[in-house]
């Protein structure tokens, strides 16, 4: 559930409940059951997992009510509201006791995707109960008796902060689907304008329907109208959006270990880089010695000439008893020589060693963002090159990738890192132009020039469609890299997708919006 669609949920569900009565709240392993009394009898289920977390009404609560909870029973609702247009509302509840003192507690609700999670809290919003120990930021508390924080913001602009922005994919409560038909609505209006419009969308009680059966909670056109009771029906995990989540989360479980292995070893190939690089120390002391051999008796300090570029000096070497200085000077020599010869040998596994991170976290991307179908395809995949099946098989599974026909050249952009390898080794000419985000996940661009010359244009086109298509897609700026196709290269036994590249320009773009994209041809 989008930020903008539980906004509105909220917006709605508070004039039905404020004033009302908690008569009790159960859970029910990850399901929050909350019957109100609000002139009849008002039951809301909140699941927060299996994702997408849902609230909807329902007409039976089960569960049961740990110690924290109970205390709440009987409380009235006197405030209901959100943090914004961010995925977490608050239901403030007051309750006398017998004393007569009034208590107060607040019910959070965060609907955040995989990390959604319940908490009660006390008035000063000590954290009494917690659903799960799920959390997006890692560095949140919130264990019992710990502060509550909401998690941080991953989006600085929002509909009534929009300056600077250009696409409603950067704003707070979009998600892409949303994102999507809000820019559109820049083809007849203003950004100021269609923030409005969204807004005042936002304070009816009427959901959209597109005919991918998502919600979209403002007006687009040839759209299913619904109302908050029948919303659930759009939130309820079916059986292939299940396996699809499995099937996304075995992806990213797998490459995400891959990448944390790839990264350890980077961090132990740099410390042996800077040892390598230290040849010269080791060299200039084995000269040291050579040249100065001849003043050495027995064990002492010594005032030895070192020789440079700049001249000769004097330095104090300190002789221990027993030390053999000329094997000593032999064996750093051989050191030196040693080291200097790996320098390269180092650098370039370390180099592949860091394309292999990116690799795997390109693949951790893609977990993320593929359809349904493209994720049961990229498994089948994996699972072929994991038992070596032949590439005939693999062929048949590959989707085509996209293309878009320009003035006098083709863009093609791959889909997967099997249609990245396809489109890259098996399609792409020498003489192509090749695309990729510089040190992030992105998609594999190759432009083939038909009746074109390679303009400034061409190149900042397919470096937008790359950065749209990259990871951080939604950054105002990204580095992209471009070279000719015939210096793009697959190491033997490297998985597919997986490219090193040499002869390299960058160049720093804006990224096309989504609404840009879609004109192009070239939404997926």
């Amino acid at each position: 559930m989008d930020g903008l669609t539980f906004y509105k949920l909220i917006h709605i569900l508070k004039e039905k409940l404020i004033n009302s009565k908690l008569n009790t709240l159960t859970i029910d392993k990850d399901s929050v059951f909350l019957s109100f009394y609000a002139g009849g009898i008002f039951n809301l289920e909140y699941r927060a997992a299996p994702a997408p977390p849902v609230l909807k009404k329902v007409v039976n609560i089960i569960g049961e009510s740990p110690g924290a909870i109970s205390a709440i029973h009987g409380a009235f609702v006197t405030d209901i509201g959100t943090f914004s247009y961010e995925r977490a509302c608050f239901i403030e509840l007051k309750k006398r006791k017998a004393s007569g003192k009034l208590l107060t507690y607040k019910l959070i609700l965060e609907p955040a995707g995989n990390y959604a999670n319940f908490f009660l809290l006390s008035s000063e919003d000590i954290i009494l109960y917690s659903l799960s120990p799920r959390t997006i930021d890692a560095d949140r508390n919130i264990g019992a008796g710990g502060r509550y924080s909401l998690p941080k913001a991953n989006k600085k602009y929002t509909l009534l902060k929009y300056d600077g922005a250009v696409s409603f994919n950067e704003l707070s409560g979009f998600y892409p689907v949303t994102a999507k038909y809000a820019d559109m609505l820049l083809e007849k209006y203003s950004f100021a304008e269609s923030c409005r419009i969204i807004q005042n969308n936002l304070l009816d009680d009427k959901f959209y329907i597109d005919e991918k059966g998502k919600v979209i909670p403002f007006y687009i056109d040839n759209a299913k109208v619904i109302t908050y009771e029948y919303l659930g029906d759009y939130f309820c995990v079916k059986e292939n959006k299940s396996a699809s989540k499995d099937i996304s989360r075995r992806i990213k479980k797998l490459y995400t270990l891959k990448r944390d292995k790839y990264l350890d070893l980077a961090e132990k190939l740099e410390q042996e880089l800077n040892t390598a690089k230290k040849y010269q120390e080791i060299l200039d002391e084995a000269e040291l010695i050579k040249n100065n051999l001849y003043k050495v008796q027995a064990a002492g300090k010594y005032i030895f000439e070192k020789y440079s570029k700049d001249g000769i000096c004097e330095v104090e070497y300190n002789v221990e008893h027993g030390d053999n200085l000329q094997k000593k000077s032999e064996k750093l020599f051989k050191k030196a020589f040693r080291l200097k010869k790996s320098v390269s040998l180092i650098e370039e596994r370390l180099q592949d060693t860091m394309q292999l991170a990116l690799f795997s976290e390109e693949q951790i991307f893609y977990a993320e963002t593929l359809s349904e179908e493209e994720l049961s395809e990229f498994e089948k995949i994996l699972d072929d090159e994991s038992k070596n099946k032949n590439k005939k098989q693999k062929k048949e599974l590959l989707k085509p990738f996209l293309e878009y026909v320009g003035d006098g050249f083709r863009l093609y952009a791959g889909k997967n890192s099997a249609s990245n390898h396809e489109l890259v080794f098996k399609f792409a000419q020498s003489d192509d132009i090749w695309f990729h985000g510089r040190n992030i996940p992105s998609a594999h661009i190759i432009i083939r020039l038909e009746k074109a010359e390679l303009t400034n244009e061409i190149i900042e086109f397919a470096a937008k469609v790359t950065a749209y298509y990259s990871k951080y897609g939604s950054e105002s700026l990204i580095d992209i890299d471009y070279t000719y196709k015939k210096y793009v290269t697959k190491p033997k036994n490297t998985p597919a997708g997986f490219v090193i590249y040499k002869r390299f320009k960058t160049i720093t773009v804006k990224p096309f919006t989504m609404q840009e994209i879609s004109n192009y041809g070239l939404l997926k």
